[in-house]
């Protein structure tokens, strides 16, 4: 049976939804990462994975908003999925990246979420296949985080060759208004010639019915 993934981010579109997450995210396994536990304390015990993908040095120096994060990373009741081992963290998942981007021959992401849905869509690939991937708060809204929108539309665009569905605000970016004046209004019409076409069709099949 194929699975259902939400991958759960920190940015607004999770935030807002926050306190009945898990209606949100119902259905599906849950995928975290880096300190996104402090804003979910109540998803606990309801985490299928959760990443940490940053280095062990940097994470010594990083500001990650508690006192202890390794002991909060080692509390979760699931396996941490680490690109290097990390001290004090005994349920955790080394993956091999090298493995997995040679596997779709391109080595390019920015940002953890698109590392994510690469695993995702390589495990997919392997036979444990997914039928939806589902994401809030993988906003890419703030400076800090924009430049992934492009790594993340990619992979995006990798899923969706392969019939994966999408839910949440995962393709939110695809809303954005075309700004080149010339184009304006041309994706609509494409998508009314679309819907006028598999009308036409289905109305062609009863007949033929």
């Amino acid at each position: 049976m194929s699975r259902r993934i939400t991958i759960l981010g920190m940015g607004p579109t999770a935030r807002e939804r926050r306190i009945d997450i898990l209606r949100y995210c119902a259905d599906t396994d849950i995928w975290g990462l880096n300190n996104g536990m402090l804003s979910y304390p109540h998803l606990k015990g309801r985490w299928a994975r959760y990443f940490e993908l940053h280095g062990y040095d940097y994470l010594t120096t990083w500001d990650s908003g508690c006192d202890d994060y390794f002991r909060q990373l080692n509390d979760l009741d699931c396996p941490v999925y680490v690109t290097n081992p990390i001290p004090l963290v005994l349920n955790q998942h080394l993956v091999d990246w090298p493995m997995i981007m040679d596997h779709f021959g391109v080595n390019y992401f920015l940002g953890s979420p698109s590392l994510m849905m690469a695993l995702a869509l390589y495990e997919h690939d392997n036979g444990d296949t997914i039928s939806e991937i589902r994401s809030w708060g993988i906003d890419t809204s703030d400076p800090q985080h924009a430049q992934q929108r492009h790594s993340w539309s990619f992979w995006c665009a990798m899923a969706h060759q392969r019939g994966i569905k999408f839910g949440g605000t995962a393709i939110d970016f695809m809303g954005e208004q075309e700004m080149d004046k010339g184009l304006i209004g041309l994706r609509e019409w494409i998508g009314n010639k679309i819907l006028e076409h598999k009308k036409q069709g289905d109305k062609e099949t009863e007949v033929e019915a």
